[in-house]
Parts: C-alpha cells; structure tokens; sequence
C-alpha cells in the first residue's frame, strides 16, 4: 500500500459501530454451521481486485478487525451480507447463490439520489442504517433463518413493494457495514456526490427485536403476484464496452456477418457472454456494440428489450463446474485458467469480465512417478526405523514407514481418542488401512514382516497367556467354574480369518487389532464368496463397521447373537498392481476400497548384509508401549479425551475446506479418488492420534494435539500419502472413470485433428467409442474439458453441446498424435488382409 492510499489518522471506521454491526450477524447467524464474508472494494484505485475474507459464525473478533485493517485506507468500501455461506467456500470467493446455507434478513436499498426512494415499507424494519445523506437501508432481520429457495420470492415481493433498487430481489447481496466510509465510485461521482467520503452511521438501532416471516409474507402478497424475474431482466447502468474482456469466441459471433436466423444468432451471442461469466450490464454494452450485418437487421427494433428477453432466458452459467474443473487441472500441471478477481465496487458496480487465458491441455496418458518420503515430518522413531531399516533390506522407506504406521495404530488403544471439533461429539482413534501395491519384485512380503515383528510378539504373549489360563480354567470342576468367569482371548493381530473367526476373536478383544494379509486380494475374494447376495454385503457390512469401530451385534444360525463391544480393526497387507485393478472394477463401489492408503512402492534393491541398526530396537520399545499406553488425564485425575490446541483446530478447519474443495473437484474426473478424499477429514484426525501418541514420553499422553504435530501430520498426508493416492488411482486405475473411453475419444481427436468435436463424433470414432451411448459420450467430453482439452460453446439448442479443441493439444502432444495415426492405420490395413 502505497502513501497515498492511505487517510489522515482524523478519518477512520469506528470501531465499537462495526463491532456492533458484526455482533448483530453472528448472534442472527448462531447455530448455523458456515461463513460470514467481508468484501472489500476499493472505489479508488480502477485496478483493485478486491479483498474476500470468510469468518466462521461465532469469530465476532476475528470480523472486526479484519474490517478494521482497512480503516485507513483511502477508497475502501466494505460490505457484509445478511448470508451464511457454506463452510467449504474457496478462498477468496464472495460465493453465489449455490453456497448459501440460510438467509438471516432482506435489506431495501433506498437510495434517494436515484430515485429509487419513493416506495413504502410494508412492514416496520428492525434496523436502519445511514449510508449517505438521502440514501437509507432498512433492515427486516428475521426470526428464523430461512432456506434460498424461501426468501428468493420474499426479497423479489420487497422490491416491487418499496420500489427499491435491484440488489433488493438480490439474495446474494452485500450490504454496507455501519461505522464504515461510503466512498463514491465512478458512477455516484457522475451523479453529483462529494469526492470525499461520509460516514456510513446507523439511523436506527436494532432493540433486538425480529420480523415474523408468516407476518412479512402476509404484508408482501400484493406484490408477491409477479413472479421473480426470470424473463426479461432489469438492468443498471451500462459500463464502457472498452474495459470489458470479451472473449476470442464471442468476438467473433458479435462480428459475424451473413448468419441464417438473426433471432437464433442473437440468442447464442447472449448465451456465450453469459457463459464467459459477464454480467447482465456488461453483456449487454458488448451486446450493443456489435459490428456484425446481423446487428443491423434490429432497424426499426428494440435490441436492449430482446437482450433483456434473452438474457433472461438463455444466460445460463456454468461457473462451479468450470471452476472445478480448473481445480483439477491445478493439480497435474499447476496451470490453472487464470481470472480477474472480483474487483472494487460499490454498491450496485457490477465486477469486470473474467480475463481467460488458453490452459496447458492434461496428458491423459502420464504416468505419476513414485511418491518419495519426505524427511522431518513423521516420528523420529518411525523415520529412524524406515530409513535404516529399507537401506538395509533393499525395499522402499515409504513403504516401511507407512506399514509402521499401521502396526502403531493398531498397538494404541482404541480408548485413546480425539475429540476432533470443539462444540461437537465427534471422536477418532487411531485406526488405519494401508495397502502395500507392487509387482512380486517390491518385497511386499518383508516390508509387512519387518514392520508387524513387535505387534506378533505382544500378541503371542497374550496368546501363551490364554492358553495358559484356559488349560486353568478347563481343569476347574464344575462348582469352579460357576464361581469363575472364562477366559477371555484378548488378541493384537488376525491374519488369514473369516468373518465368523473375526467375530470371535473381536468379541473379547475392545482395544483394536490388526488384520495382516500379505495378499490382500484374498481378502477382497473373501468377500465375494456369495457372489452378489446378502452373504457378500454382509461381510462388506462387517469390514465397512470395522473400520468406522464401535458396537457391532449380528444373528447367527445356531449360534445366537454375537455382541462386539468396539469391532476395530487397523489393517496392513499388500496386493499387485492387476488383482487390485479387476477388484475395483467388479466389486460393489460401497466406499470399502477408499479407506485405503494406497501406498504404491518403488523398486527393490539387493540390500546390506549388515546387523539392524538400533532403531529397529527402539521401533520395538515404541509398540510395546504404545500397547500400554492410557488416556491422559485433566488435572490428574479425570481420563479425557485428546484435544486440538486453538491453533491446531483452526488449521484442522482450513483443511476441512480444503479437502471438500479436492473432493469437488474430483468428482469430474475420478469419483473414487473423490470419495477416497472425502475421509481425509477423519483420516486426518486418525493421525493426529497416532503422531501425538508415539512422541509422548509416557504412556499416558498430553491432552493437547499441538499445531506442530497438526502441521506435520498435515504435510504427511497432503505430501506423501496424497501422492500415493494420486499415483494409484491415475497408473492403477487410471486417471478417471472410464478411462479407456477417455484415451481412445483423446486419440481421436489428435488422429483426426477436429476444431470442434460433439457427442455425435464421439460415437462415430473407434470400437471403444462407438460402444458408449449419448449420456457416455458427453461424459468424456465432460472429462476431456477438466483436462483442458476441449471447452463447451453454449448454443441456442439445448439438447445438443459443442466443444472447441484447445488447439495446444496437437502441439504438446504431437509425437502421440504421430504414433496414434500409424497406429489406425496399421489396424485398417489389417481389417483389409483377405
């Protein structure tokens, strides 16, 4: 911030106005699950972006002085809706209509210097505030927040009953805060106001009191008759078609000359800008300054009336699925479509075109290379025993490390948990799957022995000590027995058991265990025994619960109801890379594959002929007493759970919206490695237990998870079991469903070099594309545009979409476009042999 931006310390926000103001939202807001967001738009620098910060509902402090870091600023208008938007809102992103949780109030924008002041109030407001001499907005603050679809009409009968301006009907809207400046933009200065900012000040203060939503839509029914506009639009004032960025393709339909139908060509001129996200303002400056003879043809016609018709009618955004479909492309190539933010404003200032440049098209064919272990972040007495260990036998350090993992989460108790949000009953133990995924070479096998040596150990001691006291027991007479409970068999591991033998041993065992299988396609097999029927769901059930832990019953014939009391179990084995592949393609997609941690391992060496070094000794000491190991106590006497410190828990939350954001995006391309995602949240917490338990110095741990541990716990699983997770799903699985479909429609398209390319082409190319059905078809077009590889041109027809293809995919991918040509053409002289 340069000098001259900033005010003389004489004129500044008030600080206990606004704090009022914030407090007044988060009391209306209390109880909503979401955000309050603060937009900042600077009236006097032309090129600000505009600053966008999100405040959890109850963060008053956190509110005010994010308002308050621009007290000083010169041309800093700031603004709060009477919204809650939904937690996962991108950084940065005001949001729209879409991320609405609840509706708190309406406002009337009153302002008198447009006219727009004459209408009258049906229903006393509950707050009013001052934005500048002549111009008012009352507040209606209701008494139940209400849902988009409920206060949508009731906004729109506000209009037309006060006469109001447009933002009124506008659910999405951001209000001025009192105790802040109104600074006049371009247009107010244009309508006469003073360079100088006013103070926005409350006229009338809110007493606490709410509007009954039955009474003010009893008092809106006259005006609630017409419908909200979806027909023709109102538009405000029309900015200089200069400063609006048009796209390369609705430049040219502006431009076009000699179209068939002038009517049908208008309507997808409009459908394009609203597509490329202008507003209806700037649409229709760009709409109007047209240069093609189409144009002409409106002599003696009214072309803002038929923009205002069809805008309405054919301006459909597809924003959240294209920004979506940017976030995957981020992903692979850290290329995103790069857009204006949303610029500095004022009230009714619509935001500048978004600045489009062409994206790096995705190569659907890349292989992820191998996801190594970061160093510093995992337990020093896990890293030790990885890395020496794997220089040792010649295997992957990842690999060990993550087996380890796996082992300690099943030595640590499951009483041992987190409560993972502050005003909530939610709570993880340290329960994980991880699965070892390499060819025969990899030593899946050694890594899973090394790793499982410690927890065998404890576990043969508690199967000598069952033995021992069941032979006791077996010897007692019949009066002794009666007198003594039997034996109870606690176990540590399972290895290659049913579900019936799980059962059992479960029954005793409360703290969790581990299930080791070195092949877990048999245990995936296991499952399928019963082919489709209820015996198959039913041990899917089993291991789905399992994972979850807590009660489990279930009715056996002949032997009665099993009751589990905490059915826990971690899980490590390994699998090859084809058996994992048939299994996610045949098996019920319930959810079970993605509790995983795939973890894909590297090559194997020969390895040393050496002793273990010593941390292989102290990786044995750490389960032994982590096996040990008690909840901590508050204040030495009461067990607790484990807990985020403050910093923690607000990091927790910042990756919670990060991972709905990952997981959104997925969705386009790979809904398994999106639902895979959609655990991180639990996972994460699972961790947390884990890192926080293996660095206590005792066996009874602190009761804090502190923001170092959080961190690197954060930077483990976004760093290295991510990856792994990425390299799994695109080189295992490929990189997004049906991607056979994807690659032969991407071969196509670089063998026969379309500009444009529709469903109808898609089912005309090769075997795998000619076998998909319409609803098929336009998915991999779908997929092939979050790649970058094509990109939709709305039309006027509604049942059909075209997509132009990025021409930088015939130049990055040439070579494949030479070897995808020899290769069609080798097969057609082979369908010619006789």
């Amino acid at each position: 911030m340069t000098a001259a931006t900033q005010l003389s310390p004489s004129i500044l926000f008030d600080e206990p106005a606004i704090r009022e103001h914030v407090q007044m939202l988060h009391e209306l807001a209390n109880g909503i699950d979401g955000v309050l967001v603060v937009s900042v738009f600077n009236a006097a620098l032309p090129t600000d972006k505009g600053i966008i910060t999100h405040h959890r509902v109850g963060d008053v402090d956190g509110m005010v002085e994010s308002i308050m870091a621009h007290g000083v600023t010169r041309g800093a208008n700031v603004y709060a809706g009477l919204q809650v938007m939904r937690p996962g809102l991108a950084r940065g992103k005001r949001g729209t209509e879409a991320d609405i949780v609840a509706v708190l109030g309406l406002v009337a924008d009153m302002d008198g210097d447009t006219g727009k002041a004459a209408g009258e109030l049906p229903v006393e407001p509950n707050y009013t505030i001052e934005t500048s001499p002549g111009n008012g907005q009352p507040f209606w603050l209701f008494d139940r927040a209400l849902p988009p679809a409920e206060a949508r009409p009731l906004a729109a009968a506000l209009r037309r009953a006060t006469g109001s301006d447009a933002g009124t009907a506008d659910i999405c809207h951001v209000w001025r805060v009192s105790g802040t400046l109104n600074w006049p933009g371009a247009t107010k200065l244009a309508r006469g106001r003073d360079p100088e900012p006013v103070p926005v000040t409350v006229a009338e203060a809110w007493d606490g009191s709410l509007t009954s939503i039955e009474n003010l839509r009893n008092e809106l029914e006259p005006w609630s008759s017409a419908a909200v506009p979806t027909g023709p639009v109102a538009l405000g004032e029309l900015p200089m078609v200069d400063g609006i960025e048009i796209s390369p393709v609705a430049a040219e339909m502006l431009a076009a000359d000699d179209v068939e139908k002038r009517s049908e060509h208008a309507a997808r001129v409009v459908e394009q800008l609203g597509f490329d996200g202008l507003t209806a303002e700037q649409a229709c400056a760009a709409f109007l300054s047209a240069t093609g003879n189409w144009f002409a043809r409106y002599e003696g016609k009214d072309p803002v009336a038929d923009f205002k018709r069809l805008w309405g009618k054919y301006a459909v955004h597809h924003a959240e699925e294209r920004a979506h479909a940017a976030s995957v492309a981020e992903i692979f190539s850290g290329n995103r479509m790069k857009t204006t933010p949303v610029p500095a404003n004022d009230n009714n200032k619509m935001p500048a075109a978004p600045e489009k440049e062409i994206p790096r098209p995705v190569d659907p064919w890349a292989q992820r290379s191998h996801p190594t272990l970061p160093f510093g972040l995992l337990p020093a007495g896990i890293e030790d025993f990885a890395r020496s260990q794997a220089e040792i036998m010649g295997v992957d350090a990842g690999g060990l490390a993550a087996a380890a993992l796996a082992v300690c989460a099943a030595a640590l108790p499951d009483r041992i948990t987190l409560r993972v949000k502050r005003h909530d009953e939610w709570e993880e133990s340290a329960r994980i799957w991880v699965a070892l995924i390499g060819n025969p070479s990899a030593k899946k096998s050694p890594i899973i022995s090394a790793a499982t040596r410690p927890l065998r150990s404890i576990d043969d001691e508690l199967v000598r000590a069952y033995l021992n006291e069941k032979r006791l027991y077996d010897g007692l007479d019949k009066a002794g027995k009666s007198d003594k409970p039997a034996p109870k068999q606690i176990r540590a591991r399972m290895e290659d058991v049913t579900v019936e033998a799980a059962q059992e041993i479960l029954r005793d065992t409360t703290e969790g265990v581990l299930l080791i299988r070195d092949e877990l396609s048999g245990w995936f097999g296991s499952m399928e025994k019963y082919g489709t029927g209820k015996g198959a769901a039913a041990d899917r059930s089993f291991w789905l619960q399992a994972f979850n832990g807590g009660s489990y019953s279930v009715n056996r014939v002949g032997r009665g109801v099993v009751a589990i009391d905490n059915l826990s179990v971690s899980m490590l084995g390994g699998i090859q890379p084809e058996p994992i592949r048939r299994i996610a393609a045949d098996t019920a997609d319930d959810g079970l594959l993605q509790r995983l941690f795939p973890i894909c391992l590297g090559p194997s060496s020969v390895g040393l002929d050496v002793p273990p070094s010593a941390a292989v000794g102290q990786y044995a000491g750490l389960v032994h007493r982590l096996h040990q190991m008690q909840r901590p106590l508050q204040g030495k006497m009461l067990e607790v759970s484990l807990k985020f410190d403050a910093a923690a828990q607000d990091l927790r939350h910042e990756l919670s919206e990060k991972h709905h954001e990952m997981q959104t995006s997925w969705e386009i391309l790979n809904k398994k490695l999106a639902a895979h995602i959609g655990k991180y949240d639990g996972l994460y917490a699972r961790l947390c237990v884990l890192f926080h338990c293996i660095e206590a110095e005792s066996t009874r741990p602190s009761t804090t998870v502190s923001i170092d541990v959080a961190q690197r716990v954060a930077e483990f699983l976004h760093e290295f079991l991510f990856p792994h997770a990425l390299a799994f799903y695109q080189n295992v699985l490929g990189l997004s469903d049906r991607h056979d479909a994807v690659l032969a429609t991407a071969g196509w398209i670089l063998s026969h070099r379309p500009e444009k390319i529709t469903v109808r082409d898609v089912r005309r190319g090769d075997r795998t594309m000619r076998e998909m059905d319409v609803d098929q078809a336009e998915e991999v077009l779908r997929k092939l545009d979050a790649l970058s590889w094509v990109e939709p041109v709305p039309t006027a027809r509604k049942d059909s979409t075209t997509y132009i293809v990025n021409p930088a995919v015939f130049d990055d991918f040439a070579h494949r476009a030479e070897k995808e040509k020899a290769r069609r053409e080798r097969v057609r002289e082979l369908v010619a042999l006789p």
